[in-house]
């Protein structure tokens, strides 16, 4: 009996690593998303570090200097964590667009997982109707065979 070959097999392997190539973006995507998040919350323990050392010495004796750069400090921290916010956005549009995209490559896929199925199923049923069909033969044989 000849085994069942799917003639689009081809075509079906590249839709799955298109698949898996887009479930590999959106990861890499959702890891820089949780970089962004952590250098983010890194930058606001810095923030709050430095007020708590400003305070500190405000009550020990600070230099003018530390007085005038405080202020300075603290606004690049947050415009580092709004550029920061910005890319994140991008990132989760990106994110937004590959699940698009993934969903549409999910039905590729499994509109041609459903045609090999039902080129399968009809292949073994072509292949059992013919073996009945010799089977009956063979039963017919026998029967003019015995009489």
């Amino acid at each position: 009996m000849k085994k069942f070959k799917f003639r689009l097999e081809a075509i079906l392997k590249i839709r799955k690593l298109k698949e898996e190539q887009c479930k590999l973006e959106i990861g890499r995507l959702q890891v820089q998303i949780n970089n962004i998040d952590n250098e983010i919350n890194q930058h606001h323990k810095g923030i709050q570090q430095s007020y708590e050392s400003h305070e500190q010495g405000l009550d020990s004796g600070i230099i003018g200097r530390e007085l005038h750069f405080h202020p300075y400090f603290i606004q690049g921290k947050k415009a580092h964590i709004s550029r920061l916010e910005e890319h994140k956005s991008h990132l989760k549009e990106d994110i937004e667009r590959k699940y698009k995209e993934l969903s549409q490559l999910r039905a590729d896929v499994k509109v041609m997982e459903k045609l090999k199925e039902k080129e399968k199923t009809g292949y073994y049923k072509k292949i059992q109707k013919k073996q009945y069909e010799e089977l009956e033969e063979q039963i017919q044989n026998w029967r003019s065979f015995v009489s």
